[in-house]
């Protein structure tokens, strides 16, 4: 069977995933691959190489605003329609790609997802710049969007703009994260939650 690039990636993204760095030797994934580790060392002659391939498409492009959002919102409450919009088309797009029907824990796909985030800031190197910096678009992304709302009077004038941008972003993550230990992150519940939030800052 001809594997390419593409195939290896998203093979050794499952295996990451799932086992995890320390435990997943070239051979297995080679092995998950349909190659012989000669075959897999052509590609990738390192296991961090490989490591950063992955992360670096599957994480910090995926996770890139860009990649991730398209907003025409002319409202706050359609900013946050839109936000989740995008984080359910990637959600979906990634555990698509971790459900190959082997699931070695009975975890949530959601939670394989963030067990790779975790190793990302052991053995990425110099992992907390690049995570800052998607933490970092997000909060901004936020930040932008409640100003916005402000200067049009949507929302009250004494709104912090800063602490609110906060506080939505920590909400998303924090939910997310919850709900990954379960049955991955329910889009709906996410949704109310985000414009709980909005309710209470309406002018």
């Amino acid at each position: 069977m001809f594997t390419n690039r593409e195939e290896v990636l998203e093979n050794a993204l499952r295996v990451f995933a799932k086992m995890n760095y320390e435990k997943a030797s070239q051979m297995e994934i080679a092995k998950a691959c349909g190659l012989s580790k000669a075959g897999l060392v052509y590609y990738y002659p390192f296991k961090l190489d490989l490591f950063v391939a992955v992360v670096d498409k599957y994480i910090f492009h995926t996770q890139q605003l860009e990649n991730k959002f398209q907003f025409t919102a002319s409202s706050f409450s359609e900013f946050i329609d839109q936000y989740v919009t995008g984080v359910e088309n990637t959600m979906n797009s990634l555990v698509s790609l971790l459900d190959d029907g082997n699931n070695p824990y009975g975890c949530s796909f959601n939670f394989y997802y963030y067990h790779l985030l975790m190793q990302v800031r052991l053995y990425y190197p110099n992992a907390e710049k690049k995570i800052a910096s998607i933490f970092e678009q997000n909060y901004q992304l936020w930040k932008s969007a409640i100003q916005r709302a402000k200067e049009k009077g949507e929302i009250r004038q004494d709104v912090d703009v800063e602490e609110t941008a906060s506080m939505f972003w920590q909400v998303f993550f924090g939910f997310s994260f919850e709900q990954s230990f379960f049955q991955g992150v329910n889009i709906k519940q996410l949704e109310q939650k985000l414009h709980s939030i909005y309710s209470l800052l309406k002018a």
